[in-house]
Parts: structure tokens; C-alpha cells; sequence
């Protein structure tokens, strides 16, 4: 399974965050005969109403898909955690001799990971070393857990990875949360506020949208999940499909990755680079 880098330039003024990631969402999807979408409703500003979605958009045979998105909150405890954590794994996020080229690569750090008490910049040293070693061992599709030796602790790391063809590469470093986390009620709270306005609204399909900031919470987890509250909140089935959008560097390079993670793992993905934060698509 390959990603698609597509480019996304807009000329509109910018709106909320939810609407322009529908927006972007729209540019790189195709259902599963093929059909592509365009925005043709705000039902949340024309009716200005809580329960009303965020879009409808419609295809040229006149196929209606409702959306709706919901960020995900940050962990308990995320602000104490950030300062360990980006002093040893931003590295990996700013430096672009760390790439590899035509590959995605994501580190993700259990939240509380890095421990306090050590010397957070020779931890820093272990982990490039470390990542120039295996970079080149990674899987080529899907994910893996690693432990980082030398760093005076036990630090474990998983790892995703795929293919990004014509590109520099990307890698990014980003959080788990934490072991024992609700991230269950996090996501149960999202489908009793978000599925009810989605089935509710007339269309041929409906699609809820999840945004990973940067705390990333794994896109198996967000699967089992869902599959988990479905019984629970059996009209959940009702939805065509959820999606993620990780958002990390968005603002600060124009990267947006667009995963479908339930039902099912079908590896569909693709990759915007936005014109408006980046001015060209990486080659």
C-alpha cells in the first residue's frame, strides 16, 4: 500500500481547523467505487445549531457524505511530560538528515517515558544513535516496538512506518498516552456527542473524523477502540468509516496525514502538504 502526497493550495480565507481539514479530508478521498466529493453544505453555520454537522459534501452523481470532527484531547499530566520528551525526541522531528527518502516514520513515546533525574541531553545523543543504527531495519509497513539501549533506563518506543513515494521523507516523533489512560472513555464521550448528529443527518454515507495533535494514541488503539463501543453504541455501525488526521506539523510544514481506521484496517491513507503553511509539496 502506497501514499498518495497530494497538494492542497486554497485561496478562501482560513476558516476553524475542523472545516479546513474537511476540507483537505475532501481533496484526497475517494469511497469505494472511486467517487470523489466536493463540499457543498455547512449545516453547522446555516442552521447554527449544536446537534447540526459540520458538512455535507456531494459527488457528481449526487451521492451525499456527512461529516463531523472531533479532536482528541491531550493526557493528564501532557505539559510536565513535554519538556523531557522534546528536549531528547524533537531531534528526530527537526533534523532532516534523519530522514530517509520515499518513507514515513513515526516514533512514538510512551507519555512519562523519559525519566526525570537524568541527564535528558546524553539521553538525546543514545536516541540518534540508536536511530541511525535500525533506521534502515524499520518495517517496511505497519509497526514494531524497539527499546532504546544505553539511556540508564528502560526506554521502549513503537514505531510505524510506510511508503511515501516522491518524497524527502518524513519522520516524526510523537506520544502514546499514558498506560491506564481512559483513552476508551475519551473515544466513547466522541461517539455519544459526535454519531447521534451524524445519523441524524440525511446522506448516502457518513464519515467521522478524529484529529491527533501530537499526542499520537496509535492508529490500531483508535481501532480497538471503536470496535470495543460498538456494542455498547451499536449506532456506531451506522458509520461508513472513521478516519485520523495526524496534525502535527501541519502548521509548521504543511503536513496532514489522513489514516482510515475503522471498520477494518485497510491500510487507505494519504498525505496532504498544504500550500497555505508549506510552499511546495516535498520532492
Amino acid at each position: 500500500m502506497t501514499t498518495a502526497t497530494i497538494a492542497y493550495n486554497s485561496s478562501s480565507p482560513f476558516e476553524r481547523d475542523d472545516i479546513e481539514l474537511v476540507k483537505m479530508f475532501l481533496t484526497g478521498f475517494k469511497d469505494e467505487n472511486g467517487r470523489t466529493y466536493k463540499l457543498k453544505a455547512r449545516p453547522d453555520v446555516a442552521e447554527r445549531k449544536e446537534k447540526a454537522i459540520e458538512a455535507i459534501a456531494e459527488s457528481e452523481d449526487g451521492r451525499t457524505l456527512a461529516m463531523e470532527h472531533t479532536y482528541i484531547q491531550p493526557f493528564a499530566g501532557e505539559r510536565a511530560d513535554a519538556v523531557p520528551f522534546q528536549t531528547v525526541f524533537e531531534q528526530l522531528r527537526t533534523d532532516s538528515d534523519l530522514t530517509l527518502p520515499n518513507r514515513f516514520i513515526d516514533v512514538i513515546v510512551p507519555a512519562f517515558a523519559v525519566r526525570k533525574g537524568v541527564d535528558w541531553i546524553q539521553v538525546a545523543q543514545k536516541v540518534r544513535e540508536w536511530f541511525l543504527k535500525v533506521r534502515e531495519s524499520f518495517p517496511e509497513e505497519g509497526e514494531k516496538w524497539y527499546t532504546i539501549p544505553d539511556v540508564g533506563f528502560k526506554l521502549d518506543v513503537l514505531v510505524q512506518t510506510f511508503d511515501l513515494p516522491s518524497t524527502k521523507g518524513v519522520l516524526l516523533a510523537s506520544r502514546l498516552l499514558p498506560a491506564g489512560d481512559p483513552f476508551g472513555a475519551v473515544i466513547r464521550t466522541a461517539l455519544e456527542k459526535k454519531v447521534p448528529k451524524l445519523i441524524g443527518t440525511p446522506a448516502d454515507s457518513r464519515i467521522l473524523l478524529f484529529q491527533d495533535g501530537g499526542t499520537s494514541i496509535g492508529y490500531s488503539r483508535i481501532a480497538r477502540s471503536l470496535d470495543e463501543y460498538t456494542s455498547a453504541l451499536p449506532e456506531t455501525k451506522r458509520l461508513t468509516s472513521v478516519w485520523a488526521v495526524h496534525t502535527m506539523e501541519w502548521k509548521s510544514k504543511g503536513h496532514a496525514l489522513f489514516v482510515r481506521v475503522w471498520p477494518d484496517w485497510t491500510g487507505q491513507r494519504f498525505w496532504i502538504s498544504d500550500g497555505r503553511f508549506s510552499q511546495t509539496v516535498p520532492t
